[in-house]
């Protein structure tokens, strides 16, 4: 029977770790959903993660009495190796800086920690009129009040601890995208969704140099849609 049960949570492991988040990763409706869609990638998460330590602590446990194979060690060595490991590189990530790199473009964005700082640059002060400009700042005292960076380091934790696996990348690039309509729909609320429309399509975070003047990067392209519909 504790046989069984491990097998099944490996295979809700597995599940977990890779068809279920690509599955996620490619639907539409979390768009329309981001605060329900986090929470269904944080129960993701934490579901996958406990269900591969507790496939090896079965393994670990089975079976229960005193004669304890090399297989019994292994599967608690296992487990013990695989928590240290995720919440390990879960603590370096939160205890890891923020590095901002000095570009020239328009941009704003907060610097998250205990007290978190929004940064506009004078580009973006200059090139946005008095509505978009609020709808930016808007947009990012969202994520210092909801402390957004906390939502989003789990996933960066799993994706630094499991490079090797393209859901984990996945995850982290979608979690960040709905933090972000999160943010947006603060900011929509506050101030208009089509001022903040605008003001993406000039301040967008994730600026590319070789975007052409006024136009915004593809990956803020959905969210303007978004905004704009």
């Amino acid at each position: 029977m504790v046989s069984l049960l491990a097998a099944l949570l490996a295979l809700l492991a597995v599940l977990l770790a890779w068809p279920i988040p690509n599955w996620l990763a490619k639907a539409a409706w979390p768009s329309r959903r981001p605060r329900r869609a986090i929470g269904l990638w944080q129960a993701i998460g934490l579901s996958g993660g406990f269900a591969a330590v507790g496939s090896l602590l079965l393994v670990g446990f089975d079976p229960l009495g005193p004669d304890w194979t090399l297989l019994n060690l292994a599967g608690l060595a296992g487990a013990a190796l695989l928590l240290a490991w995720l919440l390990g590189v879960l603590a370096w990530i939160d205890l890891d800086g923020v590095r901002v790199l000095d570009h020239p473009e328009p941009a704003a964005y907060c610097l998250p920690g205990p007290r978190p700082r929004i940064v506009v640059t004078h580009g973006a002060i200059a090139s946005l009129g008095p509505e978009e400009l609020a709808a930016v700042l808007a947009h990012e005292r969202a994520h210092a009040v909801g402390r957004h960076e906390l939502i989003i380091q789990p996933f960066v934790a799993w994706e630094s601890a499991l490079p090797f696996l393209p859901p984990a990348r996945r995850a982290t690039a979608a979690v960040a995208e709905l933090v972000e309509m999160l943010a947006d729909d603060h900011a929509a609320r506050e101030t208009s969704p089509r001022a903040l429309a605008r003001a993406l399509a000039q301040v967008g975070s994730d600026r590319l140099p070789s975007a052409p003047d006024g136009a915004a990067p593809a990956s803020v392209l959905p969210r303007v849609r978004r905004l704009v519909q």
